[in-house]
């Protein structure tokens, strides 16, 4: 048996080690911006905004089904 397998695993510990940081640093990075970080398990917040027609719009009013939103401003 050579080194082979021995570098790989070195290799595959080393990596696992740089994701498992990466993520952590992410999660600082969400902590110290304040932002509210949603999995996807948790209920979305229940917003309400006025629908293409001017009407309001509850979130709440598409539970159980898949939701796209998009948030854009011109300043």
């Amino acid at each position: 048996m050579g080194t082979a397998p021995l570098r790989l695993a070195a290799a595959l510990v080393a990596m696992a080690l740089t994701v498992g940081s990466a993520a952590a640093d992410e999660a600082r990075l969400f902590e110290a911006m304040g932002v509210l970080r949603v999995t996807p398990p948790a209920p979305a917040p229940d917003v309400a905004f006025r629908g293409l027609d001017g009407n309001p719009v509850r979130l709440s009013a598409f539970r159980g089904r898949p939701v796209l939103l998009t948030f854009f401003t011109t300043w």
